[in-house]
C-alpha cells in the first residue's frame, strides 16, 4: 500500500486484538497512534515500540471524541491506516439491559467508529490513498444468544463499511470488514460479570491472538471488503442462505448457555 511507512491508527489498543496489531505493524509504520481509555496499558505498550503514541480517549464518550480527534490529527497526523478495533459486549438477554446499557453498545460499536471515519477520510480521500479496517465480528452474521444489541452495532458496521466501499470504489482508498469469531483474548472478562459458558467456549475452540491478527494484517498488503478469522465461519452465509432456521439452530446450539 501507499505509503510505505504509513501513520496507523488503532482503536482498542490496549488489549487483546488491538495490542496484538500494535505490535505487528509497529515495525512497518512511521508512526503507530494507539487509542484507548486505559492509559496505564497504553503507557506500557508505548514503553516497548519505540514509534507508538499513546491517546488516551474514551469512546463511550462522543463529546471526547469530538473535540480531540481534531487535535490528534494536529500533533500526530492523519492515519493513512485506521483500525477500528475497539469494542465491548454486554451479555446478557435483551431484556435484561437498560435503554442506557443498550445505547452504550451502539456509541462504542457503531457510532464511534464511525464518527472517527467521519473525521480521516477527508485527508485520505485528499491524498488519494488510505485504508479503513473495521473490525466487526462473526456475531453480526447472525445475533448468537446473549448478543442482541453487540451484535446490531457489529451489523451497522459492515453495512456502513460496504457503503463506503462502494461509493469510493476505484480509487486507492480502501475499506474492509474484519468477522472474528473465537479469538482467544481477555474480551469476555472484563465486564464485571460471569461470562462462563462463553469462556468455556474460547478456551475450546478459540484460535490464538496473534495467529487471527496475522491474517488482519494482510489486508495492507492485499486489500478485500470481508476477512472472516478463521475462514470457515463464511460457511455460515450459505447456510443462512438455504436455511435461515437452521443457521438459527446452529448458532442458539452454540451460544445458549446451559441451563
Amino acid at each position: 500500500m501507499s505509503p510505505k511507512q504509513p501513520i496507523i491508527w488503532i482503536t482498542g489498543a490496549s488489549s487483546g486484538i488491538g495490542a496484538e496489531l500494535a505490535r505487528q505493524l509497529s515495525p512497518r509504520a512511521n508512526r503507530v497512534v494507539l487509542i484507548a481509555r486505559r492509559e496505564d496499558r497504553l503507557a506500557a505498550l508505548t514503553d516497548l515500540l519505540p514509534n507508538a503514541v499513546a491517546v488516551p480517549l474514551d469512546l463511550s464518550d462522543a463529546d471526547q471524541i469530538r473535540e480531540k480527534i481534531p487535535q490528534v490529527i494536529t500533533e500526530h497526523g492523519a492515519p493513512d491506516v485506521l483500525f477500528n478495533n475497539a469494542g465491548f459486549g454486554d451479555y446478557r438477554p435483551v431484556a435484561q439491559l437498560t435503554e442506557a446499557e443498550h445505547l452504550q453498545i451502539m456509541q462504542v460499536n457503531y457510532l464511534a467508529p464511525a464518527a472517527l471515519i467521519h473525521h480521516v477520510l477527508p485527508h485520505m480521500l485528499k491524498n488519494n490513498a488510505g485504508h479503513v479496517i473495521n473490525i466487526a465480528s462473526i456475531a453480526a452474521k447472525f445475533g448468537p444468544w446473549g448478543h442482541g444489541p453487540y451484535a446490531a452495532a457489529k451489523a451497522a458496521l459492515i453495512a456502513l463499511t460496504q457503503s463506503l466501499a462502494i461509493e469510493h470504489e476505484g480509487i486507492n482508498v480502501h475499506f474492509s470488514y474484519v468477522c472474528p469469531g473465537m479469538i482467544k483474548t481477555e474480551f469476555f472478562d472484563t465486564r464485571g460479570y460471569e461470562t462462563p459458558h462463553m469462556q468455556k467456549q474460547v478456551t475450546k475452540h478459540g484460535i490464538p491472538v496473534d495467529k487471527a491478527v496475522t491474517k488482519m494484517v494482510k489486508l495492507l498488503d492485499k486489500p478485500k471488503l470481508e476477512l472472516c478469522v478463521p475462514g470457515h465461519y463464511r460457511i455460515l452465509d450459505f447456510i443462512k442462505a438455504m436455511s435461515p432456521s437452521l443457521a438459527m439452530k446452529l448458532v442458539a446450539k452454540g451460544s445458549r448457555p446451559a441451563k
